[in-house]
């Protein structure tokens, strides 16, 4: 199977407007004012995140049916809010980045599923080679064809979670998308690039827990021929994305990144980050072009990088990413775990109009702590 050689090599190395000011509210330093329009992005992103699922996910809660570790195989089924969870996250941080919505396939997910449950079958280690099951022997209750289909769906994003006390989708999701413990060296940004490709539209879900082992495998089946083979809805991805960017995930130990549709860059080029508000300029460390690599998510190049260690981000503050010959473009933080506030400009005086003395309404929301773990993937 030429396509299927072709995906082995490509994830080979990366497993894994009004007149009105508003304030950003709590804040680390006097709040920087949005524009209207950066105010109307922050408020439409913070609601799609408070309505985002937190539902925490065990072996006893992960399934609609367990999988079967024996003969006759039995891949398990997934309950359905751990698959839509997974999509609301993905499509979540996909609309961050300007990128449309991936839909969901039931075959895709049975795939999906299938790899996750040969993984766990195997009690597949924290390796690269998770990916394409490769140096892995078929178990005998395995069908060639099942495995088969679990080899083609692990070449997608995989992620292995060590915790007693399970998962949410939405961390799931967000650890892949950050890529800060990516098993195949700091700064690449695989995971990621699957996620905000330029030409993926769709996505199968799949997670099992290992047959003896406790592990929680999770698998995004995302890496398809077709999909490899459209026309980029964008030709350049950046993360953080353009415009407004939630401040929660552009932690110094999360890596940056630059996704290029059509384009090839042949050196490494020098990065600067400015922080526009503070007018301070520093140049960015741990730069790696990774050239073709994330050609199997749709990019022809790609930049990595890190904030210097003396710079420090502050939320509201504007920042322009310069990649020298390259690429430059500019973001605001926001927090997504917040409500942003609107102040109002006082009300103009008028002797022939009475005010009015009702009391607004409050309209800040009140946002639940997530909880984090560790995780080591691709």
């Amino acid at each position: 199977m030429k396509i299927k050689h072709l995906f082995l090599l490509l994830t080979a190395g990366v497993l894994l407007a009004s007149s009105a000011a508003y304030l950003n509210v709590p804040t680390e330093v006097q709040a920087a004012r949005y524009s209207n329009s950066e105010a109307k992005q922050v408020i439409k992103f913070q609601k799609a995140y408070k309505d985002l699922d937190t539902i925490n996910y065990d072996q006893d809660t992960l399934y609609l049916t367990k999988p079967n570790f024996a003969s006759p195989f039995n891949p398990g089924v997934l309950d359905s809010i751990y698959i839509n969870s997974s999509m609301d996250y993905l499509n979540y941080y996909r609309s961050l980045a300007g990128l449309p919505r991936e839909i969901n396939r039931a075959k895709d997910n049975r795939d999906a599923q299938i790899g996750a449950a040969a993984l766990a079958a195997v009690n597949a280690k924290t390796s690269l080679r998770a990916h394409g099951l490769l140096g892995y022997k078929r178990p005998e209750f395995i069908s060639k064809k099942n495995w088969e289909i679990a080899e083609n769906a692990t070449l997608g994003n995989v992620n292995f979670l060590e915790s007693d006390s399970g998962s949410t989708a939405g961390e799931i999701v967000t650890d892949l998308l950050k890529d800060e413990n990516n098993i195949a060296g700091s700064g690449n940004t695989g995971h990621r690039a699957l996620i905000l490709s330029a030409r993926a539209t769709r996505m199968g879900i799949g997670a099992a827990y290992g047959k003896n082992n406790g592990k929680f495998y999770s698998v995004e089946n995302g890496v398809f021929a077709d999909d490899i083979l459209r026309k980029p809805v964008k030709n350049v991805v950046t993360y953080p994305s353009s415009q407004v960017f939630p401040y929660e995930l552009s932690t110094s130990d999360t890596p940056w990144s630059a996704y290029f549709a059509n384009k090839r860059i042949s050196r490494t080029p020098k990065v600067y980050i400015t922080d526009l508000t503070a007018k301070k300029k520093y140049r960015a460390t741990h730069v790696r072009n990774f050239g073709t690599d994330y050609y199997g998510d749709g990019y022809s190049a790609a930049i990595s990088f890190k904030p210097s260690s003396s710079m420090k981000l502050v939320n509201t503050h504007k920042y322009q990413v310069k990649i020298a010959g390259v690429y430059t473009y500019s973001f605001r933080l926001f927090r997504q775990e917040s409500t942003l506030k609107q102040k109002s400009n006082p009300p103009k005086k008028n002797k022939k109009v009475k005010k009015s003395h009702h009391k607004k309404k409050s309209t800040r929301k009140v946002v639940k702590k997530r909880k984090t773990s560790h995780r080591h993937h691709r």
